[in-house]
């Protein structure tokens, strides 16, 4: 990892403290969201803050499945919905990053029904459920 790039991920792992969320993202499961990314992610370091976010380990280990929505500073939205298996990023994971115009557009376009579900961000028609 680049050394340059880790003050980055540090405070995009304190912006995720106030989310109850079990397990936290720390400064290498934000590396791994960029480092993994199947396809274009945004700049560590234009993310401006994490508007909302649920994480959990499902099977245990390194296992993680995120979903998380942030603005970014130049008003943009970024949305990012990943996984890993309990081995951890590196060996099977997912990683999509999507980037929209608009808060709206990310949370419809940019998260599948599953997240938006866990998030408490269902679309109209869709359960609202955590």
């Amino acid at each position: 990892m680049n050394p340059d790039m880790q003050p980055h991920f540090e405070r995009l792992a304190r912006m995720c403290v106030p989310f109850n969320t079990d397990p936290q993202l720390d400064e290498w499961d934000w590396s791994a969201l960029f480092e993994y990314a199947d396809g274009p992610a945004p700049d560590p370091a234009a993310i401006a803050t994490i508007s909302d976010l649920w994480c959990i380990s499902p099977e245990g280990g390194g296992s993680l499945d995120i979903a998380l929505v942030a603005s970014l500073h130049d008003g943009q939205w970024a949305t990012c919905v990943a996984w890993s298996d309990y081995t951890g990023f590196g060996c099977q994971q997912g990683v999509d990053w999507r980037i929209n115009p608009t808060r709206e557009a990310a949370i419809s376009q940019g998260l599948d029904k599953e997240s938006r579900t866990h998030l408490g961000l269902a679309l109209p028609g869709e359960e609202n459920n955590r």
